[in-house]
């Protein structure tokens, strides 16, 4: 199992200190780092915030 994690920079604070938001997005197994890329900057299209980071984390049992 594999989990796309993306970090959005939304605004400022009345600081102006930077605001950011984060989303966890389940993808298919056969998603890699250059398909992550693409996922992250389309979403990025439709919305009104940009993204800070994009992670590609990978989940595996460990059977004891």
């Amino acid at each position: 199992m594999k989990k796309l994690a993306l970090k959005w920079f939304v605004g400022t604070d009345v600081d102006g200190n930077p605001v950011y938001k984060r989303q966890t997005l389940n993808v298919e197994d056969t998603v890699d780092v250059s398909k992550a890329l693409v996922i992250s900057q389309t979403l990025e299209k439709y919305t009104n915030y940009s993204v800070d980071s994009a992670s590609l984390v990978t989940y595996e049992d460990v059977t004891i």
